[in-house]
């Protein structure tokens, strides 16, 4: 819900300051404006350090905390984090060089450096090293000086002893300081060094959790102080003046906290420059869906708030998307272990642990409305098709192409004869079928429940799209239009493309009547558009025509649905159809790595295009964007 937020001018004795800020930070309602027009003050040296100790600590073994008070301490501490990381970091980056250089030299094998030196420098001889690329240690007119010492890395090694420094075509010289036995001591050492600073860094894993509160102590000194400096000074400083967001519904919290230092508010008026805070105030349901918001966009001051509408639209995608109850179930049991796991976990991580609870929940759903359990098969007359909603429109609709004997039911007739004589609906659907592998597959049902699916998605995309218009039908009033030609598409597409839809099967209306009617409705619905639109924008909404191309493409783009559903249920049958076919413990590894495999896939398609249908195509036409967060004075609080 988002709630409007009024403007206040708060006045008071410039050395009540300092306590009224804090008790108004405890109150947590009044989003302070900054009167300096300063940008935001940078995050304090201090704070960033205490931020990345803790990032440091991440993934340490977690051990017994240390309780403390003094947040003082965390300065040190910190700085003694980030030192040892420091010194971690160069003998990491030691390790890989020396790593390198070990790799690159060790053909020549452990010799002493001294020796070379001896024998340079007593038989004044020159010693070098080269490579060059494999196969030149095979060329017959090698000179005899060149000695090869080995090949690695697809390359030959050579050494070479002579008078003076000499250089050969196809050759590179290579410089060895050290050997690679004197290399192998280094990285000794170094490995000892980074296994003794790693035992010293997880040694301060115990102080994590006083971090995590002096970070919170820090912040709120940080918010706090920014806060008092957004004051103006009045009358040589005993006065001071500062502005202020208050939601309507909390201005009545402002009474205790002005008359306790002597602070005198009022309401003032809202500029035409003021960039106005979006205040969103959701619990429960709704806040998870805010949450979703946020991933993309902040709401204009006067937009509606959208949480609802994406938690639901985008838990519908994401079950349409992973097409699987199977899933589903898997989803929910490791959503109910992370709330028995981590039962006092408050804030973002308990709504994200909802969140995967909801979205379980929806995928068991789907599942049982589409019969779709870790793509397993189920026939016709299978139990478990009486649970399920495709299962009842695929009837419906043989029924209804068996009633008109139209050119559908007349094709079915001619590549399977029998099902002329069948009495009903399921009879005609398991005489349907073809054999292959020695499996019977029901062609006819699979066929439909297929085209059913196709167009559920288009359906679901035109309810959503028609939904984004009407919620802002006051600020674009062509939106009237578009919603008569989306239905009108509905109508008079099947009819075109000579196919049934669920208006004739379900609803029990007349091809011939609706097909015609449909044109009609295309029409007017873009005639009404454009003339709204002119009557709402003057010239310019003639424009409004371009949007045809739009709405076209927005709503098309929702096959996205079926198609990536389709994807996810062939990739699963498939690995079922590979494990049959090898033995036991073969199988089970199929089974659980294709799986696992596919439920990735499809939580990554399922999160990243419920989302994008909901962040661009339904928010084309009601979602202006671009806002600022209300965020008031406030203490914030460990999770």
């Amino acid at each position: 819900m988002r709630t409007d937020l009024n403007k206040f001018l708060f006045v008071g004795m410039h050395n009540n300051k300092d306590s009224f800020f804090k008790k108004a930070q405890d109150l947590g309602v009044i989003d302070f404006i900054d009167s300096n027009k300063t940008s935001q003050k940078e995050i304090p040296t201090e704070i960033q350090h205490v931020i990345h100790a803790i990032k440091v600590l991440r993934g340490l073994p977690v051990t017994e905390q240390k309780e403390m008070n003094d947040y003082a301490q965390a300065d040190k501490i910190a700085e003694k984090i980030l030192e040892i990381k420091h010194h971690l970091d160069k003998l990491y980056e030691e390790e890989r060089v020396l790593n390198l250089e070990i790799s690159r030299v060790e053909v020549f094998g452990n010799f002493s450096t001294d020796d070379i030196k001896f024998i340079e420098q007593k038989g004044a001889k020159s010693l070098q090293f080269f490579c060059a690329k494999k196969g030149f240690s095979e060329k017959e007119d090698l000179p005899q000086e060149v000695i090869c010492v080995g090949t690695d890395h697809g390359l030959d090694y050579f050494f070479t002893v002579n008078d003076e420094n000499r250089q050969y075509d196809g050759m590179i010289e290579m410089k060895v300081d050290k050997p690679v036995g004197v290399l192998r001591e280094n990285l000794k050492r170094v490995k000892a060094q980074i296994d003794e600073y790693e035992d010293v860094i997880k040694t301060y894993e115990t102080y994590n959790d006083f971090l995590h509160q002096a970070l919170i102590d820090k912040m709120n000194h940080h918010s706090l102080v920014a806060a008092q400096d957004s004051v103006q000074s009045e009358m040589n400083n005993s006065l001071f003046a500062v502005q202020g967001w208050v939601p309507v519904n909390k201005v009545s919290q402002l009474d205790d906290l002005v008359r306790e230092f002597d602070v005198h508010y009022e309401e003032i008026a809202i500029e035409e420059e003021d960039r106005v805070p979006t205040c969103l105030q959701n619990e429960g349901a709704p806040r998870i869906g805010e949450d979703l918001v946020h991933i993309y966009d902040t709401p204009a001051m006067d937009d509606k708030d959208p949480s609802l509408w994406v938690l639901g639209f985008f838990s519908l995608f994401f079950a349409f998307i992973v097409g699987d109850g199977g899933y589903g179930f898997i989803f929910l049991a490791v959503a109910l272990y992370l709330q028995f796991k981590f039962k006092s976990t408050k804030g973002a991580g308990k709504r994200f642990i909802n969140l995967a609870t909801i979205l379980g929940v929806s995928c068991i759903v789907w599942g049982f409305l589409t019969t779709s359990f870790f793509g397993i098969s189920f026939a016709p007359d299978s139990g478990m098709q009486k649970f399920s909603a495709v299962n009842w429109l695929v009837h419906k609709k043989v029924e209804y192409h068996v009633a008109q004997q139209d050119e559908t039911f007349t094709s079915w007739s001619q590549q399977f004869p029998q099902i002329q004589q069948a009495a009903s609906s399921q009879e005609v659907l398991e005489k349907a079928v073809i054999v292959k592998n020695g499996e019977k597959q029901f062609e006819m049902f699979n066929k439909f429940s297929d085209g059913i699916m196709l167009e559920l998605a288009l359906l679901v995309g035109m309810i959503h799209i028609s939904l984004s218009f009407m919620r802002y039908l006051g600020r674009n009033w062509a939106g009237i239009g578009w919603i008569i030609f989306i239905i009108g598409g509905y109508f008079y597409f099947p009819y075109y493309l000579g196919t049934a839809s669920m208006l004739h099967y379900v609803v029990g209306l007349s091809e011939s009547t609706i097909g015609p009617n449909g044109l009609y409705l295309l029409v007017a619905g873009l005639s009404i558009a454009v003339f709204l639109s002119v009557v709402q924008n003057k010239l310019f909404g003639l424009l409004e025509v371009t949007t045809l191309v739009q709405v076209f493409g927005d709503i098309l783009s929702y096959l996205r649905l079926y198609a990536l559903g389709l994807a996810g249920g062939i990739v699963s049958a498939t690995v079922n159809e590979l494990a049959g076919s090898v033995v036991f413990v073969a199988g089970l590894v199929i089974i659980i790595l294709g799986h696992v495999i596919n439920i990735i896939l499809s939580i990554m398609g399922g999160v990243i295009h419920g989302l994008r249908l909901n962040f661009l195509e339904w928010y084309h036409y009601c979602f202006e964007g671009g806002g600022k967060m209300f965020n008031p004075l406030r203490k914030l609080e460990l999770d």
